[in-house]
């Protein structure tokens, strides 16, 4: 059953789910509060007066421990890829290093609720680079044992007209998925904050265009 008031914290904000993210989260009556947090200042509509951003060096992230304080649920949908890193060892610093220490905190905070926004292939023990640190990620995630964790492995991201060259061609040959879809169905998931016990879900493509379809109904 969905809650009401929920209070929600989100790093990757200004990425392209984490865009679509915070507009259904923007949307959702749902949703009392959110927190944004991240490297820089996200251009939001008039209508976003319930989100507080908070400008941060990521690479810092434990100086800014108060920030995570008396929210319901985390979402993480921040990453890189090794071009934009420069590097393989600045890739897994940013894309996984990061990546758990705002689990971390989350977690320290009291946070139950993780959702995490991975991606197809991910698996620890690949021999290439991304799905590795990917699937590291995410065995990391379930050893800190939040009541409530989800992790979204959706194909190629369809960013419309901000799709990267290489995302255009993969479309034609492998299961690709609009961002916003990605983004409407983790603000659904994400309406759930109580369970009995524990859990880790992990949704592909097919569960996040459920998830996504139900949140457009929830709003008819």
């Amino acid at each position: 059953m969905a809650a009401e008031g929920i209070s929600a914290i989100v790093m990757g904000g200004s990425g392209a789910v984490g865009k679509e993210l915070l507009a259904s989260l923007i949307r959702s009556p749902r949703y009392k509060s959110i927190t944004s947090i991240g490297r820089r200042q996200i251009d939001l509509d008039d209508s976003s007066s319930k989100v507080k951003q908070v400008v941060v060096d990521v690479s810092k992230l434990s100086e800014h421990k108060d920030v995570f304080n008396s929210h319901d649920v985390a979402f993480c949908t921040f990453g890189t890829t090794r071009k934009d890193a420069g590097s393989a060892a600045a890739f897994q610093r940013i894309d996984r290093d990061y990546v758990l220490d705002f689990a971390r905190l989350a977690k320290e905070a009291g946070i139950k609720n993780m959702h995490y926004v991975s991606s197809m292939g991910a698996n620890k023990n690949s021999w290439f680079l991304y799905p590795k640190t990917k699937g590291e990620i995410e065995e990391s995630l379930k050893e800190m044992e939040f009541d409530r964790l989800i992790i979204y492995r959706p194909g190629f991201l369809n960013r419309g007209g901000a799709a990267r060259t290489v995302e255009k061609i993969a479309q034609f040959v492998m299961p690709s998925i609009p961002v916003s879809v990605v983004g409407a169905a983790i603000c659904h998931l994400g309406q759930k904050i109580t369970i009995d016990g524990t859990e880790v879900i992990t949704i592909t493509n097919e569960g996040i265009q459920e998830a996504a379809k139900k949140e457009t109904e929830d709003k008819q």
